[in-house]
């Protein structure tokens, strides 16, 4: 059940200056209670907070408004900015806004989605500490060899035919861009909430689409062999979530996590929830979310593997082998 229109303008956006750098935020509707412990959402990219007000709300109607969030956007993608920001530019700002936003004896939970899994471990790796973090559809290993790099490449080729379209459509009647953007929603998505709508008619401007691209190029080249030391290191307080068919972080990544890290913390989707999971299934990983963090789910779903035929039969849609060692 979608949350209603009401409900969804209890969000708060606020544009904060971090490191420098003019970053929106989006904070919980029980922002302002400092007492209570924070969940720090890490976007993956696109990194525009948008994406994920309904599953922010969730979390807090999930742990019953006994935790507040926050949804950090990337810096460059929300708001736009002409200039291109890299990976550690995004590692410094997320970093940054703990420090500078943040009181120093806060307890702190972080959530990383998709390449935001990848940042949450660099922040930890730079010394930022937190009682737990849960990697959602965790997208830090080799992408360039992910299933899906392929097709992303193809678009980083078309790049400036792309941003031009942008620009052609940057000169269209406002009323008519959003028809097109609902439009695109009702019959690609599950999700058709105006937040949605407005997110994505942000992000299609030049200079938001050269940060998306230019964050994306950056990715192929630095993420690459994980640190699974430094997961070894801190697997008690890491949980990783992984997607059934998700071919950003498909199960061999997993399977390869376990064989470095054996006592690694995981657990599964269910098989109708999608890597994009702010566009149908929020209400479930804000519920897993929760039940990862209070350590209310077992850890060790070894049992409850996905059958491997209907594995391999997603892999082999995506051109990917999947290995079942």
């Amino acid at each position: 059940i979608l949350l209603s229109q009401k409900e969804l303008l209890q969000f708060s956006y606020t544009l904060e200056t971090v490191n420098d750098q003019p970053v929106n935020v989006l904070y919980s509707r029980n922002w302002s209670n400092k007492d209570l412990p924070v969940v720090m959402v890490v976007p993956g990219n696109p990194g525009h907070g948008g994406f994920y007000v309904e599953y922010l709300e969730m979390v807090v109607e999930e742990c019953e408004g006994k935790l507040r969030g926050c949804v950090v956007s990337h810096v460059g993608h929300s708001p736009a900015q002409s200039r291109v920001f890299n990976v550690r530019d995004q590692v410094l700002s997320k970093m940054a806004f703990i420090k500078e936003q943040l009181e120093p004896d806060t307890k702190l939970y972080l959530v990383g989605h998709s390449f935001g899994a990848y940042l949450i471990l660099q922040m930890i790796e730079k010394g930022v500490e937190a009682e737990k973090s849960v990697l959602l559809f965790p997208m830090f290993d080799s992408m360039a060899e992910m299933p899906k790099a392929a097709n992303l490449q193809k678009m980083l080729q078309y790049q400036i035919f792309i941003t031009g379209i942008a620009w052609l459509t940057s000169l269209l009647p406002y009323t008519l861009r959003r028809k097109m953007i609902q439009f695109y929603l009702q019959r690609f998505s599950k999700n058709t909430q105006d937040h949605m709508a407005y997110t994505i008619f942000e992000l299609i401007s030049p200079a938001s689409l050269n940060n998306v691209f230019g964050l994306a190029q950056n990715e192929l080249a630095v993420v690459r062999e994980p640190n699974f030391k430094l997961i070894q290191k801190h697997q008690e307080s890491l949980v990783f979530y992984y997607g059934m068919f998700d071919m950003w972080a498909p199960l061999n990544c997993l399977r390869k996590l376990r064989k470095n890290v054996p006592e690694v913390k995981f657990h599964i989707a269910d098989s109708d929830v999608s890597h994009t999971f702010m566009f149908g299934s929020c209400r479930k990983v804000a519920r897993k979310t929760v039940q990862l963090i209070t350590d209310d789910l077992p850890y060790d779903m070894t049992n409850l593997l996905p059958n491997v035929d209907e594995v391999k039969a997603a892999a082999a849609e995506q051109d990917y082998d999947f290995c079942e060692d």
